[in-house]
């Protein structure tokens, strides 16, 4: 399922309000409630309180935007693929997987908040000048801040909502920065990264001498012993390579089983670190292999995608395990209140039709009943 938490949309990224010196409210204030930019419970709401997580409320309002947000992301996605609700789900699976997808986020959000207040952190200086200054552009743009507002209200959030959300954003990064990144206590240990790489992973340059090239394979045993006997193998590449890809990868292709054709990756799993091999035949040819170490420092650029290779323990599994466990208390006269049929009814200032002007959540049926009255908090 695609993690919507971690991408900003376009309504989210519209704009904040001067770019100053930021400075904090004293330290026995949670850090999730400093500085210019920050996270606000909404307490006060029309239509009451749909759930509260981890003691903190969500209001019908709050609620009823992520779910607008989240039905017509859906819709968005299967429409890139030709596609529209109905060809994957039932009226009443499709309810279930926008809610699903909004209380996933909104426990989320809150692990979020939580991690940061209990590791007493603040957004980067960069941070804070990044998302304020996308903010205050929106502002510009939309003429100045009654325009900003009457923009907002147009896709159903308040400054409240608005704020919210682009602080849980940048503290998602926050965390995982802390956290995962350098020094950080989750950070996987370079070690169990390169056992991985080693464990599943060839490193190679290679020199591509193609059946088309008149005596290839005399040339290719001439370049192989070229190769052995210490000339520079990114010099021969250069003078008898044809595969253009070496051009693109100078530092040599990394690659696992089923990724190069299989005399490519036999010939190159058969040799030592350094070791240059015989002519290989293939379809494209004959390959004289370089095979190269992976190094620890080629495993630290690219880090991030290697954890994610060995599915390792990530931000997303933290976020996850700590939303697991905090208590949810629902209201479910409202929380059921709010479906695709009646959401715009709980959106703050929304008239009728698509909150966002664009696709809404793909015609629902008409209910054979009003909707419940939601309850009173």
């Amino acid at each position: 399922m695609p993690h919507f938490y971690k991408r900003l949309l376009a309504m989210v990224l519209m704009c904040a309000l001067s770019i100053g010196a930021v400075r904090g409210l004293p330290v026995l204030f949670p850090a999730s409630t400093r500085g210019q930019l920050h996270y606000t419970p909404i307490t006060e709401s029309a239509h009451g309180t749909v759930m509260t997580i981890g003691g903190e409320p969500v209001s019908a309002e709050e609620y009823a935007f992520y779910f607008l947000d989240y039905a017509n992301a859906w819709n968005s996605m299967l429409a890139s693929m030709g596609m529209n609700w109905k060809d994957v789900w039932s009226e009443e699976e499709f309810l279930t997987q926008v809610r699903d997808s909004v209380d996933k986020e909104l426990g989320e959000r809150q692990a979020t908040i939580d991690l940061i207040d209990k590791y007493n952190l603040h957004l980067t200086r960069e941070q804070l000048d990044e998302a304020l200054g996308m903010k205050q552009e929106s502002i510009d743009s939309l003429g100045g801040y009654d325009g900003f507002l009457a923009q907002l209200e147009q896709v159903g959030m308040t400054e409240e909502m608005f704020d919210n959300r682009l602080y849980s954003t940048y503290a998602y990064t926050r965390v995982n920065d802390y956290l995962f990144g350098e020094g950080g206590e989750y950070r996987t240990p370079i070690e169990d990264l390169r056992q991985y790489m080693d464990e599943n992973y060839l490193r190679a340059k290679h020199i591509l001498i193609s059946d088309d090239t008149e005596g290839a394979e005399a040339l290719a045993a001439e370049v192989a012993e070229l190769a052995k006997s210490g000339e520079d193998f990114d010099a021969l590449i250069e003078q008898y390579g044809e595969d253009p890809g070496m051009a693109q990868q100078p530092d040599g292709y990394i690659f696992t089983e089923g990724e190069m054709v299989d005399e490519f990756y036999q010939g190159t799993k058969a040799l030592a670190a350094g070791e240059i091999s015989d002519p290989v035949r293939s379809s494209f040819g004959w390959h004289i292999i370089q095979r190269l170490p992976i190094e620890d420092e080629l495993i630290e650029l690219n880090r991030d995608y290697i954890t994610q290779l060995m599915e390792a323990y990530s931000i997303d599994d933290l976020l996850a395990e700590r939303a697991e466990a905090l208590e949810v208390v629902k209201n479910e006269t409202l929380y059921n209140a709010i479906d695709l049929n009646t959401v715009q009814d709980y959106l703050p200032g929304v008239n009728s039709g698509s909150a966002d002007g664009g696709a809404e959540p793909a015609e629902p049926a008409e209910p054979e009943e009003p909707a419940e009255e939601p309850a009173a908090e």
